[in-house]
């Protein structure tokens, strides 16, 4: 038998306010089918920070959306569980102000005491993209204790490689969706970004305890870009997210945590780049990517 979370019951379900819910209906078709529905208006804040003058769905709030249908319906507590990983992540087509997105999920056979989705965004133009992520138990580190220890190698001083105006000047990306602070080091084809978690960033009052998963990957993807825009081959051009191979989630990240973002991103013409990536708080792994992305003219 099919069950039905209209608005009022996903409210109950989560604690996510705008702009960071991303369910306004979910169905549990049967046990191994789910059904999202969300409706995108020009209102939405992202919009304004996410290629303004052209505004696009970030690809990183898709799989947000996935994440969400699948916790709708999983056993327990929403809190219980959490990204372990997502893969075979791919961007085909943009979602933009006006559309109506369609989420389907199908359950596939996993580990016990795991939850695995293959699932697919689709609006009216056809299928905008697709993922696969995996869902276990929220167990372990559970936030601080005491103050962190820090890591002063990487914080921001004169010797920084880009501040944040310059990573600005590479990228149209803007709040609330500018999620690396400035590059401290650049050593040949790697890249040392820095973005600190505040406990005043907007989520933080959405309803999320730690930094939402899906934005470690976007987190990944600016640091990439950042880079390889300040290249002078690729002067004057824009960076798109175009697919995720694999992302893999250590622990949560919580307020107060400075993250350094190592990314290599080999040298080439094509107009594809590929990377991979760690983030670092202090010196403990909290998450890796491999990622593409494409650099077109602005």
């Amino acid at each position: 038998m099919s069950e039905f979370l209209n608005n009022a019951a996903l409210n109950k379900r989560f604690n996510y306010k705008a702009p960071w819910r991303l369910l306004d209906f979910a169905e549990k078709v049967d046990e191994t089918h789910l059904k999202g529905f969300k409706a995108f208006t020009v209102n939405e804040e992202f919009f304004v920070g996410h290629f303004p003058s052209h505004p696009i769905v970030p690809g990183v709030l898709h799989v947000e959306a996935i994440r969400q249908l699948c916790l709708a319906f999983a056993p327990g507590e929403v809190s219980d569980w959490r990204v372990l990983q997502v893969e075979r992540v791919k961007f085909r087509r943009q979602i933009l102000p006006g559309d109506r997105m369609t989420i389907e999920a199908e359950k596939l056979e996993s580990e016990e005491g795991t939850l695995k989705y293959k699932a697919a965004c689709i609006t009216a133009s056809g299928k905008c993209s697709e993922a696969t992520i995996t869902l276990g138990a929220n167990a372990g580190f559970a936030g601080f204790t005491a103050v962190p220890e820090t890591v002063a190698d990487f914080d921001r001083t004169d010797a920084i490689s880009m501040d944040t105006d310059k990573v600005m000047s590479l990228m149209p990306h803007r709040f609330p969706f500018l999620l690396i602070d400035y590059i401290a080091k650049t050593e040949e084809t790697k890249v040392h970004a820095i973005k600190n978690v505040s406990g005043n960033e907007q989520f933080f009052s959405c309803g999320f305890d730690n930094l939402p998963e899906a934005l470690l990957c976007e987190i990944g993807a600016q640091a990439s870009c950042a880079s390889i825009l300040s290249r002078p081959e690729n002067a004057g051009k824009l960076g798109f997210f175009m697919a995720i191979d694999k992302a893999v989630y250590h622990r949560p990240v919580y307020p107060g945590e400075q993250l350094r973002i190592e990314s290599d991103l080999p040298s080439g013409s094509s107009k594809f780049g590929k990377g991979s990536g760690k983030i670092y708080s202090g010196n403990e792994v909290v998450f890796e990517i491999t990622l593409m992305f494409a650099i077109v003219d602005a």
